[in-house]
């Protein structure tokens, strides 16, 4: 595949600091009854320009474990965060995703077949409690600056 991006590139933008682009704000809107979801386009701090979103959603805003989040470069997933509740394994018995929140390591550059199309690392110690807790957890682990000073919701 011929991704604009190389992985130690994509490594680079995910581990430079980020921030909400212009005067925008993580502010999450009704999705249903009981979920809420957010999507901010961002801007590396020192950096050239780079098609960079953060997106957010809660399937129901007081069951922590329904929480995710992304960050997409050019329209691709780069990162994911989300919970299983089991770790699931493929057919070789080889732990493909761990119990527990874990972080999706996203490589466009690579066919959906090989492992490292998307890898899943535990994230030990993450543990929300609520979705603002959880998005700026998930901020923090890809050095967003959300540009809160108070609360979210």
């Amino acid at each position: 595949m011929n991704y604009r991006y190389p992985n130690h590139r994509i490594a680079e933008i995910v581990n430079a600091p980020k921030c909400v682009t212009g005067s925008g704000t993580v502010a999450p809107e009704k999705n249903g009854t009981h979920g809420a979801r957010f999507e901010v386009p961002l801007d590396l701090i020192d950096g050239p320009f780079v098609d960079l979103r953060y997106l957010g959603k809660a399937g129901q805003l007081d069951n922590v474990i329904s929480y995710d989040a992304s960050l997409l470069l050019d329209q691709q997933r780069a990162r994911g965060i989300g919970y299983s509740p089991l770790g699931r394994q493929n057919f070789r018995a080889k732990l493909r995703v761990p119990a527990g929140w874990h972080q999706n390591i996203c490589d466009p550059n690579v066919a959906t077949d090989d492992p490292n199309w998307n890898r899943h690392e535990a994230l030990p110690g993450f543990s929300p409690t609520d979705f603002e807790d959880f998005t700026r957890r998930s901020a923090g682990l890809w050095k967003i600056d959300l540009g809160w000073e108070g609360g979210l919701l």
